[in-house]
């Protein structure tokens, strides 16, 4: 059986997906880290590069608990971004999405679900300051952004929980780019994250459109295959685990 499902039911589950930005193919590896990555990259010692990623919520988590995530991802060469996101089942186009919105399907060992995006860079100088604890953390929010905090998840959040956003984090991020052009996939991404207890969770994505879903999906099996790749037949979100660790 194939990883992902049946060719024709692909098709079928994407055929209605003209609404989305991008689809993300995931899987956890059960393959080490070290080893995954050289054998990916075709080369010993490849060079990971690095990122941190941070939650802002309140001390009880209130928008994680109403289905929004808020983070503040520190990139490549000192840049910084900001998210707030919402997860919605399926891949139909949700009504009452808000203006500027970026819509990815995730796609997983036998799941799909979407992420709903509202995304923006920050300065740097700013988000600095909120990691030291110098700036509120509210204050990078959009209005935009704001607004889906408050209403995009499952349940509304109040206005005052947004006056009571902490940092939490870092997560650790390290990173190889995977090239394999001679076995149709020109890049995808090994990701090793690394949670504050030391828990690693180490994941092989990437990205295509909703109508190349298919080609895409034959293609991945085929550098997971041909690297020796072991790959759990299950999924977990990262952002799952997480919250575990920070409610614990």
């Amino acid at each position: 059986m194939p990883r992902f499902g049946p060719p024709q039911e692909l098709a079928g589950s994407f055929a209605g997906c003209a609404h989305a930005d991008s689809v993300e193919l995931k899987v956890l590896l059960l393959t080490p880290a070290a080893p995954a990555a050289e054998a990916l990259a075709g080369r010993p010692s490849p060079t990971w590069s690095e990122r941190r990623m941070y939650l802002l919520d309140t001390s009880a988590f209130d928008l994680l608990r109403a289905g929004i995530e808020v983070r503040l991802r520190r990139r490549a060469r000192g840049r910084y971004d900001l998210a707030v996101s919402a997860r919605r089942s399926g891949t139909a186009r949700q009504p009452h999405a808000p203006r500027g919105v970026r819509v990815e399907v995730d796609l997983v060992p036998g799941a799909s679900w979407q992420d709903l995006e509202v995304r923006r860079d920050v300065d740097p100088g700013e988000a600095a300051h909120v990691i030291g604890g110098g700036l509120d953390p509210q204050e990078l929010l959009s209005p935009g952004q704001r607004s889906w905090a408050r209403q995009g998840g499952h349940e509304t959040v109040d206005e005052a929980r947004l006056k009571e956003l902490a940092v939490h984090g870092p997560l650790l991020v390290h990173r190889v780019k995977v090239s394999a052009p001679q076995l149709g996939l020109p890049r995808a991404d090994l990701e090793r994250f690394r949670f504050p207890s030391g828990h690693e969770h180490v994941e092989l994505s990437t990205h295509c459109g909703p109508t190349e879903v298919v080609d895409t999906v034959a293609a991945f099996d085929r550098l997971l295959d041909d690297r020796g790749i072991t790959v759990d037949c299950s999924y977990r979100a990262k952002a799952s685990l997480w919250h575990e660790e920070l409610e614990d």
